[in-house]
């Protein structure tokens, strides 16, 4: 099981796009714009937590991960100004 900050770290990341993100690529993110360092296994575990929560869905049977509206009203409400949001 995920800690919360680990599981809140793919969430912050995951808020920047609604696009579709592999583990993989969301653990590049986080090393990249975050201090965390969290490794693939790690954020997958945290997907399979946040997917089992209705917080994100998979993009037609693959392994790219968006969040749910859900997902977004819950990082808004749970993580307010700690949501990295869009990064240009």
């Amino acid at each position: 099981m995920p800690s919360e900050a680990d599981t809140n770290t793919v969430i912050r990341i995951l808020t920047q796009t609604s696009l579709g993100h592999s583990p993989a690529g969301i653990a590049a993110n986080i090393a990249a714009l975050t201090e965390a360092e969290l490794t693939e296994p790690t954020v997958e575990a945290a997907l399979d937590d946040l997917h089992d929560r209705g917080i994100v869905e998979t993009l037609d049977d693959t392994d790219y991960y968006r969040l749910t509206d859900h997902g977004r009203d819950y990082a808004t409400a749970e993580l307010g100004e700690n949501v990295i949001g869009y990064v240009d």
